[in-house]
């Protein structure tokens, strides 16, 4: 879990995902000279092989929040505080508290000279006990992770590191296009971390989402759950009315490019204190890396 660490120190809110793209970028060239790099603004796309068929989407962005005037914290996403949770400056040293005001407002405490448009980011650091990682922005720095071991894993494969699924998608409609104009891709799997609830639960393997807000062609989910069967893997099938991903982005595209989310459960999604155990964790890696190698050789 060494590169998880990794990524989980590199802050990169919606709209600020600069410095976790230079890290890609440079880490996939160091370690991985065989594998093609594209950059589109700060979205990345990795592609290994000859002629993949699949890419896995993951998305580098995390929720977080903008200084506002009279030290009002404004949403970049959906985040879920407390009162009292410690901030930090995304990209600097500068540490305060969030306050929940009047009508729920929320203010950065402290006597912190910061100025207004910083962006801010929780400040707790990752800790690990057993199988259990509790930290923030495992969403969806694990989703990052798996999407990594997939293109190290895997002959055939693209991988798009997209921006602003917190907040605006704009990364996944992007990366379809290039993707399905420049490479023909036209079967995509999402790496990213859904919720643990009544019917899904963590510690039980990975969860292959059969639909959320939007729903995946059916013959396509047909195909993802019979390779699931087969690959040995422990995972669990979602059903949700509600929530999104980079799928649903690459779903109003244009493109005709299929996709079905793949993604460990968590607990306290949106907070400073997320928890994903590690063996789903593992179970999604080996999952993604079965599904992307079944649906190249079809």
């Amino acid at each position: 879990m060494d590169l998880l660490w990794k990524l989980l120190q590199i802050d990169s809110p919606s709209g600020d995902e600069g410095a976790m793209a230079d890290w890609l970028v440079a880490e996939i060239g160091t370690n991985m000279p065989e594998v093609r790099v594209e950059r589109i603004g700060d979205s990345v796309i990795a592609v290994r092989g000859k002629a993949p068929t699949v890419a896995v989407f993951a998305h580098i962005d995390t929720i977080g929040f903008t200084l506002g005037y009279d030290r009002q914290l404004i949403r970049i996403g959906g985040p879920a505080p407390k009162d009292g949770v410690k901030l930090r400056m995304a990209g600097g040293d500068a540490v305060g508290k969030l306050r929940v005001g009047k009508a729920g407002a929320w203010k950065l405490g402290g006597k912190t000279d910061a100025a207004p448009g910083t962006r801010w980011v929780y400040a707790a650091e990752p800790k690990q006990s057993g199988d259990e990682i509790v930290s923030p922005y495992l969403d969806n720095r694990a989703g990052v992770w798996a999407a990594l071991q997939a293109l190290t894993r895997c002959e055939n494969v693209a991988v798009a590191f997209t921006t602003g699924e917190e907040h605006s998608g704009q990364g996944a409609y992007v990366c379809a296009r290039r993707l399905y104009e420049g490479y023909a891709i036209y079967q995509a799997l999402i790496s990213d971390i859904t919720w643990d609830t009544k019917h899904v639960h963590c510690g039980d393997g990975v969860a292959i989402s059969l639909r959320d807000s939007m729903t995946p062609r059916q013959r396509y989910l047909d195909r993802i759950l019979a390779l699931a069967e087969l690959s040995g893997v422990s995972y669990q099938r979602e059903i949700e009315s509600s929530g999104g991903s980079d799928g649903g982005y690459i779903q109003r595209s244009g493109c005709p490019i299929d996709w079905v989310f793949v993604g460990a459960p968590q607990k306290h999604p949106h907070t400073s204190a997320e928890r994903v155990r590690i063996s789903d964790l593992n179970a999604m890696a080996d999952m993604l890396v079965s599904l992307v190698n079944g649906l190249h050789e079809l």
